[in-house]
């Protein structure tokens, strides 16, 4: 099958975002015979960039360090860059079916693009890009939001007299019918609840979607997105590199470990305040923090550890990838500090693939996966004083925490590899195809028999 995948970034040029996961599943996809070409930002590089396997040529707005576009002029000319270089694409290359991934930066137009095509399309949603971005989309907002300033609806509607946007429609469509005009309830100030119409009178139609996670689907539905026949496919780990030994109960736990980008919603300092107080009660433990980050943020952790004298070390960042696993064996524990959603929950899964039992902040997302004195131990994030008690909890019931490490490492290796997950993202794929096939040659109502 010929895959044309749409993404905004794609390795090495990550934005120091660390997902790998879409060359993961592409390497993967080509492996297993399919021929799969990339279409991509130019981010981190100053031209183009043309091969046979990544094209390189999109546009980025508002995110990565990319400045948003604003004026209508300027938003225009994203707009067109971006669709012109999309249709090359397809047309060029005529893939049988097209791969959407993120959008994030990227026009959200493209939803109504994709949907003119005569070609299956399978969206994989793993980050806010929908339930968040196509409100925030420059093009559709300028045209859709209902309670724009005096002057600006006043323009908007001398154009739409015009017809200039339903000439601009054509290259850089800003709705699916020229019936609609504004979508409250995406664009307006307060959307509506009542969610958008269903059948051909819902703008955003995706029939073939799935989410990294049931709580980032819950989340994107409640945006008012109509996604509940949209499926589940969790991204896989690769269990055979981390896979390790577990340490008996008769073992220490002291030698704590967290692997997060660095930033103020990460949590490290809670983590960090969880060890100042350890001192104070006597409590034996340890800290390993790797990662990068906000430079400030950075420098805000490592004065409290001087300051406190704590024993707390942050591990040079090389190559995470090859890293990784030793780091992970290397420690007793891994503590997973995020005070707000991640939605997949990689590193954490990681760990519990080395063998090492996991205290973890009890977000929404976490508690999907991360089950309480199950196969984890579950923390109120950003308290402390409650991390402290876990910790102290690890240490005091060897018991349960061998039983815990052996679930979770079990359940990651039965649901979570990579090979799972690929083969789930294949099916789904070649089922998209094959739906698409038989609808496109099944006789239309009222054809001859």
């Amino acid at each position: 099958m010929k895959i044309l995948l749409l993404t905004n970034l794609y390795p090495p040029h990550h934005a120091g975002t660390y997902d790998f996961r879409c060359q993961t599943v592409t390497d993967r996809l080509r492996k297993r015979g399919h021929e799969v070409r990339v279409l991509t930002s130019n981010h981190g590089i100053s031209t183009e960039q043309r091969d046979p396997e990544v094209e390189r040529r999109l546009l980025l707005q508002g995110v990565f360090g990319h400045p948003p576009v604003a004026g209508l002029r300027e938003i225009r000319r994203f707009e067109r860059h971006n669709h012109q270089v999309w249709h090359e694409s397809v047309t060029e290359y005529q893939p049988d079916l097209v791969y959407a991934w993120s959008l994030d930066g990227l026009p959200k137009s493209f939803v109504f693009g994709l949907r003119q095509l005569r070609r299956p399309v399978v969206y994989d949603v793993a980050d806010y890009w929908l339930a968040r971005g196509v409100r925030e989309d420059p093009w559709l907002g300028w045209w859709n939001r209902p309670k724009a300033p005096f002057l600006h609806r006043v323009f908007r509607a001398g154009l739409e007299i015009a017809g200039y946007r339903t000439h601009w429609d054509a290259a850089m469509p800003t709705r699916t019918t020229t019936v609609c005009r504004r979508m409250p309830e995406v664009f307006a100030e307060h959307p509506t609840q009542a969610g958008l119409p269903s059948g051909a009178g819902n703008p955003f139609v995706f029939d073939r979607i799935y989410f990294c996670s049931r709580t980032l689907k819950q989340f994107t539905a409640q945006s008012n997105f109509r996604v509940d026949h949209a499926e589940v496919i969790y991204p896989g780990i690769a269990t055979q590199a981390f896979f390790g030994e577990i340490k008996p109960s008769a073992a220490p736990a002291q030698k704590f470990l967290i692997v997060s980008p660095l930033h103020p919603a990460c949590g490290v300092m809670t983590a960090i305040e969880a060890i100042r107080h350890a001192r104070t009660c006597s409590v034996r433990a340890s800290l390993s923090v790797y990662g990068s980050g906000e430079s400030d943020y950075i420098a805000k952790l490592r004065s409290f550890v001087v300051q406190n004298q704590l024993p707390i070390e942050f591990l040079p960042v090389a190559n995470m990838g090859q890293d990784l696993p030793a780091i992970y064996r290397r420690h007793d524990a891994f503590i997973y500090t995020a005070e707000q959603d991640e939605f997949f929950l990689q590193r954490p899964l990681e760990a519990m693939a080395c063998g090492l039992p996991v205290i973890a902040a009890q977000t929404e997302c976490a508690r999907e996966i991360l089950h309480h004195a199950e196969n984890s131990f579950g923390y109120t994030p950003g308290n402390a004083l409650d991390l402290l008690a876990r910790i102290q909890e690890l240490q005091q019931q060897p018991k349960l925490r061998l039983a815990m490490a052996e679930t979770a490492q079990a359940e990651v290796c039965s649901q979570f590899s990579e090979t799972n997950a690929i083969d789930k993202t294949e099916d789904y794929l070649e089922t998209s195809r094959q739906l698409w096939l038989t609808s496109e040659n099944s006789p239309s109502p009222g054809s001859a028999a």
